[in-house]
């Protein structure tokens, strides 16, 4: 199977090759898209009015649930057991995603109906506040607010982040006190998720400035099937999914390495976050909101008050994998193929790697001069200051040492500092003579180590600098 470019329609032509069909085969691939896609525009607000979306006016819930109900719902894509079957992954599948396990349950929970009005509620009253994190309150002695609450069917709900897992239908009751769940990930240094990245993919092909990579570097089949999965369950979006996010990359860590993963507190954070997605993207998370629903007594389907068809989810299957263009038709049956066309072989994963991190900016590199030589000898050991002065540092020219001598710089700055005191000396006497005034007295000659109060320190200095750089201008 080959595409080609068609300057007439301005399309990718799908050909399929002799060696990816037999005889029989019901084909039916999903059109893999090529260049930009256009945005399709909101739809029409028909929810408006609906008695499960009135919220009282001014709050976020309102402002979230305007622009909510405007938005596409997207249909959630979970595994085809079927079609691991026939490709013959179904064992290496298992071993990332076993039976009954939080994974297996995220993606099996996909394949639930959606209901754009309980999702639009949803999202727009959804709030998350992680345990143990620190919580602005609105005034002194408030009550702390719950860790999760929405309001579902005009109900407003408030329960715990581990009630909530239970309720997403992702853990059992008796989990929650295992470290299945109290041991999750919640988040991983990203120098590591990039190091993973490098694993299976290379790091060349990560993008560091928007911090996401292409899934086609990957060189796994089956590592793309996942990030597929992932990319319309818990971080799904309508667009974009041959981009790999570092959100993707955490779960996909997690999933690959089999480390435990906090699932629900992933899954509010998207909830929480839904809000912020742009106005021309979909919604997505409806199919966990009808099993919270569920959860809570609930019958979407006999509600006389949801108006739209339910969202019918989808699976991914034999069509999606050939749109995916990672199989092939081989004399055995279809099978995941390499880059070379050949059968995909398994390369086990590394048990350690090293993490990777961004490369640094050169403008950012401040350079490292060497230290200049000492060429005036030791510093003079300074007298103790007077007490009760201010411990101003005293800048003393080095000198003294067998040797020594006065940098040029500095040498240059006392002959041309001695040249303009000389001349403001000379200045003044004229001046005097002129107007027929007596000569001003010469100052007592400074007794060595003679000590002096600060402001008569700085005063002459000032007056010097103010000097030079009136002359100098």
């Amino acid at each position: 199977m080959d595409a080609e470019y068609s300057p007439i329609r301005g399309l990718y032509e799908v050909f399929i090759m002799e060696d990816d069909l037999m005889p029989g085969d019901d084909i039916q691939i999903e059109p893999v898209q090529q260049g930009p896609r256009r945005r399709q525009r909101p739809p029409v607000d028909t929810l408006q009015g609906h008695p499960y979306l009135e919220f009282p006016d001014g709050t976020d819930a309102a402002r979230h649930c305007q622009k909510l109900r405007r938005m596409h719902v997207g249909s959630h894509a979970s595994t085809d057991w079927d079609a691991m079957e026939e490709i013959a992954e179904t064992p290496r599948v298992r071993r990332f995603i076993p039976i009954d396990s939080p994974w297996h349950l995220l993606f099996d929970l996909a394949h639930t109906p959606t209901y754009r009005e309980l999702l639009v509620e949803f999202l727009s009253s959804f709030t998350f506040h992680p345990p143990g994190e620190p919580v602005q309150l609105p005034y002194p002695g408030a009550p702390h607010p719950p860790e999760i609450s929405f309001r579902l069917a005009g109900i407003m709900r408030s329960m715990t982040l581990a009630e909530f897992a239970v309720r997403c239908g992702l853990y059992m009751q008796e989990e929650i006190e295992t470290e299945i769940y109290t041991a999750g990930l919640v988040v991983v240094e990203k120098p590591t998720l990039v190091g993973f990245w490098q694993v299976i993919a290379g790091a060349d092909h990560w993008e560091h400035e928007k911090s996401k990579g292409r899934v086609s570097f990957v060189t796994d089949p089956l590592y793309r099937y996942l990030h597929h999965l992932l990319a319309t369950s818990i971080s799904a979006r309508g667009y974009s999914r041959e981009w790999c996010t570092t959100t993707d990359l955490f779960f996909l860590y997690c999933l690959l390495y089999r480390r435990p993963c906090a699932l629900a507190h992933g899954l509010a954070q998207y909830f929480a976050s839904g809000h912020h997605r742009q106005e021309r993207g979909f919604l997505y998370g409806g199919a966990y909101v009808t099993v919270i629903a569920r959860s809570l007594g609930l019958v979407p389907q006999q509600d006389p008050h949801l108006r739209t068809p339910a969202i019918m989810p989808t699976r991914m299957g034999m069509q999606s994998l050939w749109g995916m263009r990672v199989i092939r038709r081989f004399p055995v049956g279809p099978r995941f193929k390499n880059r070379d066309g050949g059968v995909w072989r398994e390369e086990a994963l590394p048990e350690h790697f090293e993490p990777v991190h961004p490369p640094v900016d050169p403008a950012d590199v401040v350079p490292v001069e060497d230290p200049p030589e000492d060429l005036d000898g030791a510093a003079v050991p300074q007298p103790p200051p007077p007490a009760g002065a201010p411990q101003f540092p005293r800048h003393v020219i080095r000198g003294g040492a067998p040797g020594a001598a006065l940098h040029p710089d500095v040498r240059a700055r006392l002959d041309r500092l001695d040249d303009l005191v000389g001349w403001l000396v000379r200045a003044e006497q004229d001046r005097r003579e002129r107007e027929g005034l007596p000569p001003i007295p010469l100052p007592p000659v400074r007794a060595p180590h003679q000590q002096h109060q600060p402001q008569q320190q700085h005063q002459p200095q000032q007056q010097h600098q103010d000097s030079d750089s009136d002359l100098d201008a």
